[in-house]
């Protein structure tokens, strides 16, 4: 079955100062939900 977001291609930004969990943990629940993450 398909992802939610299969298909999708989503940007992820950050700053200086971001804490490594503040990525990864957003970045695994769009990669579940079937997007491509860059």
């Amino acid at each position: 079955m398909a992802g939610k977001l299969s298909g999708k291609k989503v940007a992820i930004l950050a700053a200086d100062g971001f804490e490594e969990v503040e990525l990864t943990k957003p970045r695994k629940a769009l990669d579940d939900a079937g997007a491509q993450t860059s």
